[in-house]
């Protein structure tokens, strides 16, 4: 079982939890497990087609999804998923 990190931000959405044990082959299966059990979440990750929205980054043990197979990238049961918003300002 994978863990889901998630930043200080989406806490909230996740019972004011670190992080949350997830089950899943793959980057997509784990946050869709995720979503699945805590609800909140899903309007955060998730846009309204179902894709991710732009400002989440997504790491897998440190590495971008962006940089490795996407939502597609394979996850063992040891990796650490984070989940993070970008925030900017003006």
């Amino acid at each position: 079982m994978a863990v889901l990190k998630v930043g200080a931000l989406m806490r909230y959405y996740i019972n004011n939890q670190p992080q949350a044990v997830v089950h899943g082959a793959t980057v997509l299966e784990a946050l869709q497990d995720a979503v699945t059990r805590y609800p909140a979440l899903k309007f955060h990750v998730f846009d309204s087609n179902g894709k991710i929205r732009r400002h989440i980054n997504i790491f897998v043990n440190s590495q971008n999804i962006r940089d490795l197979k996407g939502l597609k990238t394979k996850i063992n049961e040891d990796d650490q998923i984070m989940l993070l918003a970008s925030i900017s300002g003006g």
